[in-house]
C-alpha cells in the first residue's frame, strides 16, 4: 500500500513537472537578398542608351520637320528696272568687262527702251484715230428720256423715267426722225430728247415695230436753234452686208448703261439669227461689254453706222456683250416707221428649212411654222403649227426674210393665196390658203 501510495505521489510530481516545462515554436527570420551590382549596372546601361537613341531619333525628326517648314526660296520676279537696280548692273557690266575676249555671252533678249516708247506712242495714236472715226456719227447720238407724271399716296406729285439712247434717223426739211426703243417711251406723259450739245427738245411719238421693239419719234426743227441744228447731223446709215467676223468696231451712245460711252471691240459672229413675227434677223455679236439696258450704235471705222444695238436679241450666254441687229434689214422698217405707214401682218412664227435639214428630216423646203398668233390673218386664213409655207401667190418663200420682203408688197386687207405643205397620213400635200393681208 506504502509503495503504491509513493507510486502514486511520485506520479503526481511528474505531472506537475511536465506542467512547469516550457514549450518552443521554429522561429524563421527573413533576410534581404544581397544586391547585385552587376544586373543593376545593366539596367541602368540599357536606360541610357535607351535615352540616347531616343534623343537621336528627336533631334532627326526635328531637323526634318524644320525642313519643311523653311519656305522654298524662288526666284524673285522684276517687271520694271528700277533705280535701286543701279548697283547691280554696274556690277554686272564690270564682270563682263572682266571676261576673256572669247568667252561666249550669256543669251539675253536685247531691251529695246526706244521700241518700246515708239509702241506706246503707236497705242495712244490709234486711240485718237478712233476718237476721230466716232466724232462724227456721235453728232447724230441723242439720249431719249420718258418721262411719267403721277401722285404717291399722300398727294405728292412726282416724276419717273426711262432713258436710252438713239439716233438722228432721217430729215424731211420740217422734222427730225429719231429712231430709238420703244420700252423708254410706252405710255409715258412727255418725252425728251437731248442732243449731242446738251440741248434738249420735245419729241412725239410716232410709231413702233413690234417685231424689233423699235420705234420712231418727231421733233420739229423749229423748236431747235441754228446753232443746234449746225452741230447734229442725220446719221449716216451705211450697208452692213459687207460686215465680217474679225472687223475693229466701235459701240456708240450707252452700250453698257451709262450714256456718252464709247467701246471698241471686233465682230465675233455675223451667221446667227433671231426668228420674230413675219420676219428673221441676223445677229452682229461683238466682244465688247454690255448690259442688259444697253441701248446705242455700233460703227464701223469709216464712221458708218452698221448696227443698231438690240441686247432683247442677244441669247443667255451672250448678255454681257453687245449685240445689235444690221442696219441693211432695218433699213426698211425705219423708213415705213418715219413715214407713219402700215406694216403688213400675217402673224406667224417659225423656222427656216433648207436642203440639207429638209434631206434629215423628211420635212419640204420653206417656212416651217411654229406658231400661229392668236385672232392674226394667218389663223384666220387655216394656217395651222406644223404647215410649210413655199409661196405667195406665184412667188416662193423659202426664208422668213423672203416672206417678209413679200409681204411688204401688198396692202391692208388685200387678200392673197399663201401655198403650205401640210403632213397628213400619206405625207405632206399641197394646202392654198385665202389670207386677207393685215396691218398693225
Amino acid at each position: 500500500m506504502d509503495e503504491k501510495k509513493d507510486r502514486n505521489q511520485s506520479g503526481e510530481h511528474e505531472e506537475n513537472g511536465n506542467d512547469k516545462e516550457e514549450y518552443h515554436f521554429l522561429r524563421e527570420v527573413i533576410k534581404k537578398k544581397p544586391l547585385d551590382k552587376r544586373q543593376i549596372a545593366l539596367r541602368v546601361g540599357g536606360i541610357i542608351g535607351g535615352a540616347i537613341v531616343f534623343g537621336m531619333v528627336a533631334a532627326f525628326v526635328f531637323c526634318k520637320t524644320l525642313s519643311y517648314l523653311e519656305p522654298e526660296e524662288k526666284e524673285r520676279i522684276n517687271f520694271h528696272e528700277t533705280g535701286e537696280d543701279t548697283e547691280k548692273n554696274i556690277s554686272d557690266a564690270e564682270k563682263k568687262e572682266e571676261l576673256p575676249a572669247n568667252t561666249p555671252e550669256p543669251t539675253q533678249a536685247p531691251v529695246k527702251e526706244q521700241d518700246e516708247e515708239m509702241n506706246l506712242e503707236d497705242f495712244e495714236s490709234a486711240y485718237e484715230e478712233i476718237l476721230k472715226v466716232a466724232t462724227e456719227p456721235e453728232r447724230s447720238i441723242v439720249t431719249v428720256q420718258g418721262i411719267t407724271s403721277d401722285v404717291d399716296w399722300m398727294n405728292n406729285s412726282y416724276e419717273d423715267s426711262n432713258q436710252v439712247s438713239g439716233i438722228l434717223a432721217a430729215d424731211n426739211g420740217k422734222e427730225y426722225f429719231v429712231l430709238t426703243e420703244y420700252r423708254a417711251v410706252d405710255q409715258v406723259d412727255r418725252i425728251l430728247v437731248s442732243f449731242s450739245d446738251d440741248t434738249t427738245a420735245d419729241a412725239h411719238f410716232l410709231k413702233r415695230d413690234r417685231a424689233t421693239g423699235l420705234a420712231v419719234l418727231k421733233i420739229d426743227k423749229e423748236e431747235l436753234s441754228a446753232e443746234t441744228k449746225e452741230r447734229i447731223a442725220v446719221a449716216k446709215l451705211d450697208s452692213s452686208g459687207a460686215i465680217q467676223r474679225g472687223e475693229t468696231i466701235l459701240a456708240l451712245g450707252s452700250p453698257a448703261g451709262y450714256n456718252n460711252s464709247i467701246s471698241v471691240g471686233m465682230i465675233t459672229s455675223v451667221g446667227n439669227t433671231k426668228n420674230t413675227l413675219d420676219n428673221e434677223y441676223h445677229l452682229l455679236t461683238t466682244n465688247i461689254m454690255g448690259d442688259n439696258e444697253g441701248s446705242g450704235v455700233l460703227v464701223d471705222m469709216e464712221g458708218s453706222i452698221v448696227g443698231i444695238i438690240s441686247q432683247s436679241f442677244s441669247t443667255e450666254k451672250n448678255r454681257n456683250v453687245v449685240t445689235a441687229l444690221p442696219v441693211s434689214e432695218l433699213k426698211k422698217t425705219i423708213e415705213i416707221l418715219s413715214n407713219n405707214e402700215p406694216i403688213m401682218y400675217l402673224g406667224v412664227k417659225g423656222q427656216n428649212i433648207a436642203s440639207d435639214l429638209s434631206q434629215k428630216t423628211g420635212i419640204p423646203k420653206g417656212i416651217y411654222v411654229n406658231a400661229v398668233e392668236e385672232d392674226s390673218p394667218a389663223m384666220e386664213g387655216g394656217i395651222q403649227n406644223g404647215d410649210v409655207i413655199i409661196k405667195m401667190e406665184e412667188n416662193s418663200v423659202e426664208t422668213l426674210g423672203q416672206l417678209r420682203k413679200e409681204l411688204d408688197k401688198y396692202k391692208e386687207n388685200q387678200k392673197i393665196e399663201v401655198t403650205a405643205m401640210r403632213k397628213g397620213a400619206e405625207g405632206y400635200v399641197e394646202i392654198v390658203f385665202d389670207v386677207t393681208v393685215g396691218a398693225v
